[in-house]
C-alpha cells in the first residue's frame, strides 16, 4: 500500500517539533538541575567607593543599585544585605561595614558605608552581598586605607559668649586642639585675620599660649575678644569720716569749763570753745569721693566701630608645622553693638 507524500511530510514535521520541545525541556531542566534557579534580583555599583581610599579614623561610602530581573514577578521578595571586609595581610583591627537599610524590596538604591577606625595601612576587600529566597549575588571593592603622619587640627568647641557686646566690652571662646596620630607637641595660637579690618577693630588672646598637646585627650584653650571704648569718671556719694564727730564730745566740757572759770581763764575757756567750734565747721565739710571706670581704649584713642567681626583662628608648633586644617580654619564671631 503506497503512502501519500504530503502526508508523510507533514508527519516529519510533527515528530520534528515534538523532538525539538523535548530537547529544550530536558535541556532547560539540565541547566536548572546543574546551576539553580535564577536570581529574581541584580546588585551594581555605578561609581563604587568614592574615593577609594581613606585613613584611619574617616569614613567613606557607596550606593548600591538593587533592581528586579527580567524573569522576576512581582510583588517581589524583599534583599537582605550583608557586609563583609578581608585583608591579605595580617591584622585585628579591619574597617567596619554597613549597608543601610539592612533589608530592601527592589527596586530600590542603599548605602554602604566603610569606617577605617583604627585599621592598619593596607589594601582591604569589601563584600557585599544580597540574599533572597532565589539564591544571593555579591559585589566586591578594593579599598587602601593610608597610613597618616603625626599632625593636629584646630576647631571652634564653644562660640563667643556673649555672642553680643557693647563698646569696649569682651567675649570668650573655647578652641580645641586635636592630635592625630602620635601628635605631641605646644602649639601657639593666634588670630591669622580679623573681619572687616577697620580702625581700632577687636582683638584677640589665648590661654593657656602655648599650648600643650600630648597623647591624652584633645587639650582646650580660652580665646579672649577685646573691644575699645571710651574711659569714664563717676561721682560717688558724699561722706564725711566718723571720727570727726568725736570731737564734738569736748564742746560741752569746754563750755563747763567756761562757765565756772572767772577772770582770764573763762576768757580762754571760751576762746578755745569759739576755736572749736569754728574749725569744726571747716571739718565737717562734706568730701567728694570718685572712683573712675576705664574701659580699654585702642592707640589711637578711638573706639571699636558696631558691627560685627569674624576672626580667623590657627595655630604654629615649636617645629613650625601648622594644622592640617589651616586652609579651611576655624572662627569666631563677635558683634559689637
Amino acid at each position: 500500500m503506497s503512502s501519500n507524500p504530503s502526508m508523510l511530510k507533514i508527519r516529519q514535521l510533527v515528530r520534528a517539533i515534538i523532538f525539538a520541545s523535548l530537547l529544550t525541556a530536558f535541556s532547560a531542566g539540565a541547566v536548572s538541575d546543574a546551576f539553580g534557579q535564577v536570581l529574581d534580583f541584580t546588585i551594581s555599583s555605578a561609581n563604587g567607593f568614592q574615593p577609594a581610599e581613606l585613613q584611619p579614623g574617616e569614613t567613606i561610602s557607596a550606593d548600591i543599585n538593587l533592581q528586579p530581573t527580567s524573569a522576576a514577578i512581582a510583588p517581589f521578595a524583599a534583599v537582605a544585605f550583608s557586609c563583609t571586609v578581608t585583608s591579605n595581610q595580617t591584622t585585628t583591627n579591619l574597617p567596619q561595614c554597613d549597608v543601610s537599610p539592612s533589608t530592601d524590596t527592589p527596586p530600590a538604591q542603599v548605602s554602604v558605608t566603610l569606617k577605617a577606625l583604627s585599621a592598619a595601612a593596607g589594601l582591604y576587600t569589601i563584600a557585599v552581598t544580597g540574599t533572597d529566597p532565589t539564591g544571593s549575588a555579591t559585589l566586591t571593592f578594593d579599598v587602601t586605607v593610608v597610613g597618616t603622619s603625626a599632625d593636629y587640627t584646630v576647631s571652634v568647641t564653644t562660640p563667643a559668649v556673649p555672642s553680643s557686646v557693647a563698646q569696649g566690652f569682651g567675649a570668650k571662646a573655647t578652641i580645641t586642639v586635636t592630635p592625630i596620630g602620635s601628635y605631641t607637641g605646644n602649639v601657639t595660637l593666634f588670630c591669622l585675620s580679623v573681619t572687616p579690618a577697620v580702625l581700632s577693630a577687636p582683638v584677640c588672646s589665648f590661654s593657656p599660649s602655648p599650648l600643650p598637646v600630648s597623647g591624652g585627650a584633645p587639650p582646650t584653650a580660652t580665646l579672649t575678644v577685646t573691644t575699645f571704648g571710651t574711659s569714664n569718671t563717676t561721682t560717688a556719694k558724699l561722706g564725711t569720716s566718723r571720727w570727726l564727730y568725736g570731737l564734738w564730745l569736748a564742746v560741752p566740757g569746754l563750755a563747763l569749763v567756761g562757765a565756772g572759770a572767772k577772770g582770764k581763764l573763762r576768757k580762754n575757756a571760751l576762746g578755745l570753745l569759739l576755736l572749736l567750734a569754728v574749725g569744726g565747721g571747716f571739718l565737717f565739710l562734706p568730701a567728694c569721693n570718685t572712683s573712675s571706670n576705664s574701659s580699654p581704649t585702642s592707640p589711637t584713642g578711638s573706639v571699636t566701630p558696631k558691627g560685627s567681626y569674624t576672626f580667623t583662628i590657627t595655630g604654629v608648633d615649636e617645629n613650625g608645622a601648622a594644622p592640617t586644617n589651616a586652609t579651611t580654619g576655624a572662627t569666631v564671631t563677635v558683634t559689637v553693638d
